[in-house]
C-alpha cells in the first residue's frame, strides 16, 4: 500500500506543477488564541470574539471568516463562524507582519 502512495506522488508532482496546483500545506487548526483580553475558543458567539480580540483585520463574507494579525512575532488566525455567529475553527496560519 505505501509503495503505491510513493508511486502516486512521484508520477502527480510533475503534472501538479504543470498545472500549477499548490503543493503546499494547509494551515494548522488551533482549539484557541490568546488576545488582549483573554482566550478565544472554538464555541464562542462572534460578539464575544470581537470583545476578547477585538476589530478583524480582515473579514470574508462568503466564508463568515475574520481574520487577525496580530503582527511579526505571532502567527495569523482565521476564524470561521458558522450562520449562527458560533465559532467553528481556528486556523494558524504562516507568521503576521
Amino acid at each position: 500500500m505505501k509503495k503505491y502512495s510513493v508511486y502516486f506522488l512521484i508520477l502527480a508532482a510533475p503534472v501538479m506543477l504543470t498545472l500549477n496546483i499548490d503543493l503546499t500545506f494547509a494551515a494548522e487548526e488551533a482549539s484557541s488564541i490568546m488576545c488582549d483580553n483573554g482566550t478565544v475558543n472554538i464555541g464562542d458567539l462572534q460578539p464575544t470574539v470581537q470583545e476578547t480580540c477585538g476589530e478583524p483585520n480582515s473579514q470574508n463574507y462568503e466564508l463568515n471568516a475574520w481574520v487577525y494579525n496580530f503582527g511579526p512575532s505571532q502567527p495569523v488566525y482565521t476564524l470561521i463562524f458558522d450562520k449562527d455567529g458560533k465559532l467553528i475553527k481556528i486556523l494558524e496560519d504562516e507568521w503576521g507582519n
